[in-house]
């Protein structure tokens, strides 16, 4: 994702680059710098007044061209007024009569602040690069200085700006309004530097935009006619700048403008005034260099580009609108307020061309994910029998198949994950991971229908187990921390073994209520199950089986220490052989019953837990079987870590299960040889191992060990009474035993030279 974030980010940037280089986006640029004109015209300077040669000029005066004379005594009557400044657009590039031209020239110089225009001829004749025609003389001697009124439409043919003219060295050639302004700020330097050669190259290295005040008529105006006959007071006239120019249908100039409508143009001579009016103001409108343009287009597809990184579909949606309001609103106010144009069009067309080359890679890749998925979900071992089409069509249809079948394997396995949970003997209910319920079974409905009212999806599981306690007022305890510790799991996205309780309700019924957490594909958590089992004839079966078996053995222990009591009062009337079986019998019978209640408990798996050192354990049997050692001359040879072997579970149950072991050895093993009792340890378990020099265990019999009543049968040739005593129980304790403790029972044995029996048990934590 990262390589293709890359690719697009450059390649984005680049198609800006050479687009914003080869085909810029000038007409949509040009429309929103229009409208922000439009919206926000600048102030118009009463200073600024307009002598227009109008319709009504032409009609009381005559026709045009009119005499030199005519234009002498205009700028007479306005010399007389006193204007600032006085820019007369009208050309006088040839010479007429000699009389009327040199009244015109003395009417001028009389005046000594008057700028005339002049012509720019781009190319020159005869190959030259440009010719420029001044006023004729002694006109053009006579006026304060000259300046070009070439004007250059933009692409879509309206007038933005006025081109300031150099030639190669850099030489200006001012325009006329820039003389103008120049006259009325007092600046003779400008006035007075070098001006380029007539058939010099010309050069336009800067535009000023002129930032209209309006559409044509925003200046005051005064006809040509009504000055000339003296119907303008002077003092209207008076300081004023005075731009004298062509407004009649069919003469001069007209040009179409930003402030223009759909029909109207505006006259050359009120062009000026606009021009003259923003240099004087200093509001002229300043573009942004190139670099600065590229740069503020360029930013927001960077600055969307890093948002479609790191953000969703949705908030970049509206991130895109933002930043391309953002966009217009910085244009807006930095054309409205600072004067400085930023165009924004290229800027919105990078945003345009991000969403589309971004969201068609996002969606090709999306759609080949998906593909893939469906095409190895496909092929994945079913579940549920399914059919399956023959996938063929074009690329859109596959699709279209691979996902009809995917959603209706869904749809299947949900219909039977439903009927599985209704099938289900004990209530059960499914939650999410803060125990709300989702799912549950017909038996659950069942279960707490007379307890909740109404249906038991949406509630949450702890009011579950409130109703099924007697005493809503009285939680269980067992349920609130049952509640804490599935919170806790959840949040360390991992469960123990046992999670749950028992429960009786107030009808007899016994509930085994247990809860299982079940993740997705990936082991991350969703929820839980939770189980609600009817165990009531489980325990009374083993109530039964309890009352049977106390029973049992106190019946069987009964008549025994009965036998043994008679033969200790009377046993000197009993025949002494006689006397020594009875006794036997009467022992084997004693410790059968006490095998039998011992493997029944360890079997239960009801142990009283606590965490002991199981070298104690291993000591307190070698004690206890000392005198049984002693009396056959066996010595036992106890070897126990200096560290704690620390266990955790029933210390009785495994104390009589080394027992039980170092019994057998002392049993199976001859006079005069010892016995080794020995703990190991290891990283994570603690090991048990009882060593013998006994008469070893045949490999056949080694698998028949830990099964109850299975005994070993006495060395070949050996009388049957010969065999050590016993039911065949005790090892199968010891295997109950260790293996309700999570642990395992192992034997190694080699005929003729002794066995090892161990027990391995988890180790415990200090």
């Amino acid at each position: 994702m990262l390589f293709e974030w890359w690719a697009v980010l450059v390649a984005a940037t680049l198609a800006m680059i050479a687009i914003s280089t080869l085909w810029p986006p000038v007409r949509a640029d040009n429309l929103f710098y229009d409208l922000v004109l439009r919206m926000n015209p600048a102030p118009a300077s009463q200073r600024v007044l307009i002598v227009a040669i109008d319709n009504r000029s032409l009609s009381e005066i005559g026709l045009w061209p009119w005499n030199r004379e005519v234009h002498a005594r205009l700028i007479e009557k306005l010399t007389e007024a006193g204007p600032a400044a006085v820019g007369y657009d009208v050309l006088f590039p040839e010479a007429s009569d000699p009389v009327a031209d040199r009244k015109l020239a003395d009417a001028i110089a009389g005046n000594g602040r008057l700028v005339l225009p002049s012509i720019v001829e781009i190319p020159g004749p005869d190959g030259a690069p440009s010719i420029q025609i001044p006023p004729v003389e002694p006109i053009g001697s006579a006026a304060r200085s000259t300046g070009h009124v070439a004007t250059r439409p933009d692409r879509d043919g309206v007038v933005r700006a006025v081109d300031r003219l150099t030639d190669g060295d850099g030489r200006r050639n001012l325009h006329m309004g820039e003389a103008v302004a120049a006259v009325v700020r007092g600046d003779n330097a400008l006035l007075a530097a070098p001006r380029p050669a007539p058939n010099s190259e010309v050069l336009a290295p800067v535009r000023d935009l002129i930032p209209f005040a309006g559409p044509a008529g925003t200046y005051s105006r005064f006809s040509f006619a009504d000055v000339l006959a003296g119907r303008v007071p002077p003092d209207l006239i008076a300081g004023r700048i005075v731009l004298v120019g062509a407004t009649a249908s069919g003469m001069g100039d007209r040009f179409s403008t930003p402030m223009s409508g759909t029909l109207e143009t505006m006259p050359g001579v009120e062009l000026n005034a606009n021009y003259v009016d923003s240099l004087l103001a200093d509001r002229m409108i300043r573009a942004a260099p190139p670099w600065a343009w590229i740069l503020f287009s360029l930013l927001p597809v960077w600055l969307l580009m890093m948002s479609l990184l790191f953000l969703g579909p949705r908030v970049n949606l509206w991130l895109g609108v933002g930043i391309g309001l953002a966009v217009f609103l910085i244009t807006f106010l930095s054309l409205a307020v600072f004067r400085f144009w930023l165009p924004p069009a290229m800027a919105l067309f990078g945003i345009g061309l991000i969403y589309p080359l971004w969201g068609w890679r996002r969606l090709d890749l999306a759609s080949r994910y998906m593909v893939a998925e469906l095409r190895e979900l496909r092929s994945e071992p079913a579940v549920l029998p399914r059919h399956q089409a023959e996938l063929s069509g074009d690329p859109v249809e596959r699709q279209i198949l691979l996902m009809h079948e995917a959603i209706r394997d869904i749809r299947d396995l949900r219909r039977f994950v439903a009927q599985s949970l209704d099938s289900l003997p004990d209530a059960a209910v499914v939650t999410d991971l803060e125990g709300m319920v989702l799912i549950a079974n017909d038996a659950a409905d069942a279960l707490f229908e007379q307890r909740l009212a109404g249906n038991l999806l949406g509630r949450p599981l702890d009011q579950l187990f409130r109703s099924l306690d007697s005493d809503p007022r009285l939680p269980d305890p067992r349920a609130v921390e049952l509640m804490d510790a599935m919170q806790r799991m959840s949040l360390a996205s991992s469960a123990t073994t046992d999670n749950g309780y028992e429960t009786r309700l107030a009808d007899g019924t016994s509930l085994e209520i247990r809860v299982a957490f079940f993740t997705d594909a990936a082991r991350r958590p969703l929820g839980w199950i939770c189980r609600f089992a009817d165990i009531t004839e489980l325990r009374a079966s083993e109530r039964q089986r309890e009352d049977a078996l106390r029973l049992l053995t106190h019946d069987m222990r009964a008549p025994q220490a009965s036998i043994l009591a008679v033969l200790e009062a009377e046993g000197k009337k009993v025949p002494p052989e006689l006397a020594r079986r009875l006794e036997r019998y009467a022992h084997q019978t004693l410790s059968l019953a006490d095998d039998f209640v011992h493997l029944a408990r360890a079997e239960s798996g009801r142990f009283v837990v606590e965490t002991f050192n199981l070298s104690d354990a291993l000591l307190d049997s070698v004690d206890d079987l000392w005198p049984l050692a002693d009396a056959k001359r066996i010595r036992i040879v106890s070897d126990v870590p200096e560290t704690e072997a620390l266990v955790t579970g029933d210390r009785a149950l495994l104390t009589r299960s080394i027992t039980n072991l170092l019994g057998n050895a002392l049993k199976y093993s001859d006079e005069r040889t010892h016995v080794q009792a020995r703990i190991r340890l290891e990283d994570k378990f603690v090991i048990a191992e009882i060593e013998d020099q006994g008469r070893g265990i045949a490999e056949e019999d080694l698998g028949k060990l830990f099964e109850a009543f299975s005994r070993l049968a006495p060395p070949e040739g050996a009388p049957a009474a010969t065999a050590a005593p016993g039911a065949g129980l005790g090892l199968a304790f010891v295997k109950a035993v260790v293996e309700r403790h999570r642990g395992q029972v192992s034997v190694t044995s080699v005929e003729g030279k002794g066995s090892i029996f161990g027990m391995r048990l988890p180790r415990a934590k200090a």
